[in-house]
């Protein structure tokens, strides 16, 4: 089952919105998580 088919099909409103919410919390964990190792790492280079 492809993108597209997921959110085009009828039944999709609640699942578009959970791939979605689902989508936006795996992209804000990843980028804190970056960020937090940017913040860790710079002092042992120091």
């Amino acid at each position: 089952m492809t993108l597209l088919e997921i959110f085009s099909a009828p039944i999709a409103s609640g699942a578009q919105t959970f791939i979605l919410i689902v989508c936006i919390l795996i992209g804000l964990g990843a980028g804190i998580s970056l960020i937090d190792v940017k913040n860790t790492s710079e002092p042992k280079e120091k």
